[in-house]
């Protein structure tokens, strides 16, 4: 009995081991010989959601073979016009399922069952479910070839590696071994302030500095970095691989400060559930000021938790005063390390004053004194400005001398000529001082001679008000946040010789203003300028209503439309990108705050004047301001009230299109009158376009028949293409096609084309 007993566990123990290597060690084979580059890699962030797998690269053409990648079946075909076209899905022995998107065709068997489903469907679309024994394949068996179908921007194949779950996986780290031997570039790092009165180089506003790289490859802080209160980073940083030109999402990043992990960031596995995360993930502000894409090392409480945040800390930070040492680990799939290295002073608010106690016909000495926060100021960073607020050129100190707690520093006279100074000291533990503005011009400029510009710019943790003068004077600036009855000063802080900014305020500071009125004082001279600015405050939970001043454009806060409180507004705009096509019909409107991201959804409406109530296909577009143009959105119209309405996603700049015009057939395959040879017309392909409302990517938007008989086409949104691969050779003779064309607003464009074969 013994005996038995030992061989029926070394025979579990083998079947163990068996399993065991058929889930997890198992060689992944690569999906295509294209070629084993790719333009994007796992987790690029896309905005709305992450790039989940790798578009491989095929040299700019279709039909390469495309392989299963591991034992398995296939257990779903679809075709779609839009999101990866075809694509069949694998579920492997080792339990993951692999997807393999926007191909031009299947094998001929799964060809056969795609024309089978479209024929049972009447459609093009068909998703199609199969059991593990219908379509079972080995590891390099043929699948299908590879394509450009569906949204795609040129032809590539997707491929993703995904757990059981379904949920995508990184296929350089699991499953594939590419080599690599060439580190992440990080490029920029950003500092940004998360409290009131939490201050990074003596500023209230988010601050961006470069990074250098030394010749043992190490990156380095390109600037002194002084801190205050809670603030955290973001990283501007790519990956690169031998041989190609793309930049590819890294792998891992993290925080470290004084020694200690304070965050890190791992893109091995992203659950479809966190793709409307994607925003949350960047620092979107600086994105929408198309200021590149920074990467946070950070986590804000009311953002979700991903599973990309694979710490446990925030990385929100709060620093002691003194120094501390900061690095940041950037790694790529392949373990490759980056290293940015740099030191930050942890200090508090500072203020100086400098006063001019020597000059000659050559050079002038200042004394730069400590006031508010009274440390040794111990140097000192000098910018000139013209007196219509340019910044011209960063002053070279001649000579400088420690006197107590001041710094006389000595400057050429021809740097100040007709200058204002802007300086900003370095006190004992390296902290910036608060900037200080000196100018030896004589004033001529009253405050009744300037005009006052009022900017507002609401963040995730408050709001700021900024006053611009066209020209130099030196004022004294407030602002009142007013209504019709009671008003609430605020003194301004001078950041540029021209340019006062508020302290980071609540936003509900602005709870039933009107009005922000403000009032530049010299000299005893008093001048007051009136903006209208009408804000709601609204936040999670909350639904608002928003009126512009005109009362014509609204906002519709929804409940789930937020993370977190907000300032809602909305800007008439006097200078707009043109409206090149269609018939504009309305102001622009600039909703506010455009630089923030969005939980989900809001409502917007446009009303519209009575004389336009009869006319036809008018819609609300909004501004993409990366591809430049006005975009169409699905648009309702209340004749009655006279309004428009729609639903967007990013508060963005909106107005009213008329679309009257037809979409355009540019070209046809076969073409009207043209004669072919038999073997040369196996397919149908026309481009299409509309220039106004757009194309939509559904079915009802196209009709096309051969010889009477309907049939289902592809359609290509990217390359706005309608294609046909004819299943039966024709007959010699004359043929007929009829095609039909709607764009969003229901303008319709009819070719019949007549052709002959031989």
């Amino acid at each position: 009995m013994p005996l038995i007993i030992y061989s029926m566990n070394r025979y579990f123990i083998t079947l163990f081991l068996f399993l065991i290597s058929q889930s997890i060690c198992q060689d992944v084979k690569w999906p295509t010989s294209a070629s084993h580059f790719y333009s994007s890699n796992f987790g690029e962030n896309r905005d709305d959601h992450f790039h989940m797998g790798l578009d491989i690269k095929t040299n700019g053409i279709t039909g390469y073979e495309v392989v299963a990648v591991e034992d398995g079946y296939i257990h779903r075909l679809v075709s779609n016009y839009n999101g990866y076209g075809k694509a069949l899905y694998q579920m492997t022995v080792s339990g993951h399922e692999a997807l393999y998107a926007h191909l031009e065709s299947f094998t001929p068997i799964l060809e056969k069952v795609w024309h089978m489903q479209q024929t049972r469907r009447r459609s093009y679309k068909v998703d199609a479910h199969f059991s593990r024994r219908e379509f079972q394949v080995k590891k390099g068996d043929v699948i299908g070839y590879t394509g450009n179908t569906g949204n795609s921007f040129g032809p590539h194949l997707h491929f993703e590696y995904r757990s059981s779950k379904s949920e995508p996986l990184n296929p350089l780290t699991m499953a594939f071994d590419i080599p690599d031997h060439v580190t992440p570039i990080p490029k920029k790092l950003a500092l940004i302030p998360l409290s009131q009165g939490s201050m990074v180089n003596a500023s209230s506003l988010i601050q961006t500095i470069p990074l250098y790289r030394d010749r043992a490859g190490v990156y380095h802080f390109a600037d002194t970095l002084s801190v205050f209160g809670d603030f955290a980073f973001a990283i501007q940083a790519v990956d690169k691989r031998e041989g190609g030109n793309n930049s590819y999402q890294f792998q891992k990043a993290e925080l470290l400060i004084d020694g200690r992990k304070q965050f890190e960031l791992d893109y091995t596995k992203i659950p479809f559930s966190n793709g409307y995360a994607a925003k949350t993930m960047i620092q979107f502000d600086l994105k929408r000021q198309n200021l590149g894409e920074y990467q946070k090392l950070y986590r804000l409480e009311e953002h979700p938790k991903t599973s990309i945040h694979s710490s446990k800390e925030t990385g929100i930070i709060r620093m002691a005063p003194g120094f501390h040492s900061v690095e940041i680990n950037i790694y790529d799939a392949s373990g490759n390390k980056a290293v940015v290295r740099g030191m930050i002073a942890g200090t508090f608010p500072m203020t100086l004053g400098a006063e001019e106690i020597l000059r000659d016909d050559k050079v002038i000495t200042l004394a730069l004194s400590p006031k508010r926060g009274g440390l040794p100021i111990r140097d000192a960073i000098i910018y000139s400005f013209t007196p219509y607020g340019y910044a011209d050129q960063k002053v070279e100190i001649l000579h400088a001398q420690q006197v107590k707690k001041d710094l006389h520093i000595t400057l050429s006279l021809k740097s100040i000529n007709n200058r204002i100074l802007q300086i900003i000291g370095i006190n004992q533990l390296g902290g910036m001082v608060d900037p200080f503005h000196w100018t030896s011009m004589i004033q001529k400029t009253s405050v009744l001679d300037i005009r006052p510009d009022l900017k507002i710019s609401n963040t995730e943790r408050g709001i700021f008000f900024q006053v611009d003068l066209n020209q130099f004077v030196p004022i004294r600036c407030t602002i009142k946040l007013a209504n019709d009855n009671t008003f609430q000063s605020y003194p301004l802080v001078q950041i540029q010789p021209n340019t006062y900014l508020s302290e980071l305020m609540s936003h509900h500071s602005v709870k039933d203003i009107k009005y922000v009125d403000v009032e530049l004082l010299h000299e005893g001279i008093t001048r007051e300028t009136r903006f209208h600015f009408n804000p709601k405050t609204s936040g999670p939970g909350q639904e608002t209503v928003v009126l512009s001043n005109d009362k014509n454009c609204s906002i519709q806060i929804l409940s789930n439309t937020f993370y977190q409180t907000n300032v809602v507004w909305i800007d008439r705009v006097k200078e707009f990108a043109p409206v090149n096509e269609g018939f504009h019909l309305s102001p622009v409107y600039q909703l506010q705050p455009y630089n923030i991201a969005l939980r989900d959804t809001f409502k917007v409406g446009i009303r519209y004047d009575r004389d336009l109530a009869d006319h036809s296909n008018l819609g609300i577009y909004y501004y993409n301001g990366k591809d430049e143009e006005w975009v169409y959105t699905p648009t309702n119209n209340n004749r009655r009230k006279q309004i428009l309405t729609a639903t967007l996603n990013q508060m963005d700049a909106i107005t009213i299109i008329q679309d009257l015009d037809s979409p355009l057939i540019k070209s046809t395959f076969p073409a009207d009158g043209g004669r072919y040879q038999l073997q040369d017309v196996n397919q149908i392909i026309i481009s299409v376009d509309d220039l106004i409302s757009g194309i939509e990517s559904e079915e009802a938007s196209f009709d096309l028949m051969l010889n009477g008989n309907q049939v289902f086409p592809a359609y290509q949104p990217i390359k706005k293409e309608i294609s046909y691969l004819i299943e039966q050779p024709l007959s010699e003779g004359q043929h007929q096609i009829d095609f039909k064309v709607r764009d969003r607003m229901g303008n319709e464009s009819t070719e019949i084309i007549y052709f002959s074969v031989y």
